[in-house]
């Protein structure tokens, strides 16, 4: 028997019991024999019907429980069958989570030993719950920091924790899943690093030698053919690029320096990354040498207060290396005195751009290579007309480029 026809039913007996409420009270006593008029008047049920306080209190008990499991039965019955449906839906997303779940680990190669250490760091078996964190680097960074800091974690876990995020492909070279630790990354990679340190900066490439949950080993540069001693300073800067996506900005701690093993300097891992957007115009290669004008960053925001006051430029011979519609990056062999620092200005024409004025860059970045500095820059003060005419010239640049 459905719910539908369990409820028509209960409907009649509803119905009926109304029809008996209203005609169990009808008087039906023997009258006297004598008929008058009176007796041919007409009365309806309910002139018919005895005084209210005549009615037996056995009538209003029956009557009420019965119209109270009535309308229990039919608000339980609907009730049950709105739960009976929400299983069911419930049901089918549990099994549809735990298809997805068992598909994302097959896909991705993982080993029952780390399926079942999942369950355990997540402390729980809803499929729903695992997606999640299989699906998003975030959750399952947020669901290890839990689990370090739980009762249950031990310090022998730690390998497990760096096992698990490799065999999840939570990995720097997955575009999938956000770059958010240092952990992602992974050894045999090669990075480009700073020494950032008295307003110079040292860039060397290195690879990871070895990577586990809390430090890394790196390669240090080398200084007349020996291993540089990086110990003396406390961190080192790294800009990593991840395809056409993005690029990354992070610094490591220096925790020390091997002996051995190529004297690999050791890190700390970091969660602190920041995200960098990638330059949107070209660069194009320039080795133009060119006569530049310097100005310190003070100088140059006083000038700008100051109309009245004018500081006597320096001057500065260089080399522009690149160029893009967004800066250009200067070769230098012999610094001014005092140095290049971040916002210092260089001012210079550049030749067949038609431009009248000159062209205003600021030093975003200066790498010291050897003997020599490169300076990246960034144009400053660049109206529209400037700036359209200088994605001309590129674009004729490129051009004669491609052409020769």
């Amino acid at each position: 028997m459905n719910h539908l026809e369990l409820l028509h039913k209960l409907r009649r007996l509803l119905f009926i019991i109304i029809v008996w409420w209203f005609l169990c009270a009808i008087d039906r006593t023997p009258k006297k024999s004598n008929f008058t008029l009176r007796d041919l008047q007409t009365k309806n049920l309910i002139q018919s019907m005895p005084p209210m306080s005549e009615i037996p209190l056995s009538f209003y008990i029956i009557s009420s429980t019965l119209l109270i499991s009535l309308f229990g039965g039919i608000f339980s019955i609907r009730f049950l069958h709105k739960k009976k449906v929400q299983d069911g839906l419930n049901k089918i997303a549990e099994d549809q989570a735990q298809l997805s779940v068992d598909a994302e680990l097959e896909s991705r190669q993982v080993e029952d030993q780390d399926r079942d250490f999942l369950i355990k760091m997540c402390d729980t078996n809803d499929p729903s719950v695992l997606l999640e964190v299989l699906m998003s680097s975030e959750k399952f960074e947020k669901v290890v920091y839990e689990y370090k800091n739980s009762s249950r974690f031990s310090k022998s876990e730690l390998i497990k924790i760096f096992v698990l995020r490799k065999s999840l492909q939570f990995t720097f070279k997955n575009p999938k899943f956000s770059f958010i630790s240092t952990q992602m990354l992974e050894p045999g990679n090669h990075f480009e690093f700073q020494i950032r340190h008295k307003g110079k900066n040292i860039v060397f490439m290195s690879p990871i030698l070895d990577s586990n949950e809390t430090q890394m080993l790196i390669k240090p540069p080398t200084v007349k053919k020996r291993p540089a001693n990086l110990k003396q300073f406390t961190e080192l800067f790294c800009i990593v690029r991840r395809g056409s996506e993005a690029e990354y900005e992070f610094k490591l701690k220096i925790l020390g320096q091997l002996v051995t093993d190529l004297n690999a300097v050791i890190l700390r891992h970091t969660k602190n990354i920041r995200k960098l957007k990638i330059r949107v115009s070209e660069r194009l290669p320039m080795n133009i040498g060119m006569n530049f004008h310097f100005l310190s960053k003070e100088q140059y925001e006083i000038s700008k207060k100051e109309v009245h006051l004018k500081f006597k430029p320096e001057k500065l011979f260089g080399k522009i290396l690149d160029m893009s519609s967004g800066g250009i990056k200067v070769e230098v062999e012999k610094l001014p005195q005092g140095g290049i620092k971040e916002g210092d200005i260089f001012r210079f024409h550049l030749p067949f751009a038609s431009l009248r004025g000159n062209l205003t860059v600021s030093a975003v970045n200066v790498v010291s290579l050897n003997k020599k500095s490169n300076i990246h820059m960034m144009f400053k003060d660049v109206d529209m007309l400037t700036h359209i005419k200088l994605n001309q010239y590129l674009h004729r640049k490129k051009n004669k480029t491609q052409a020769a």
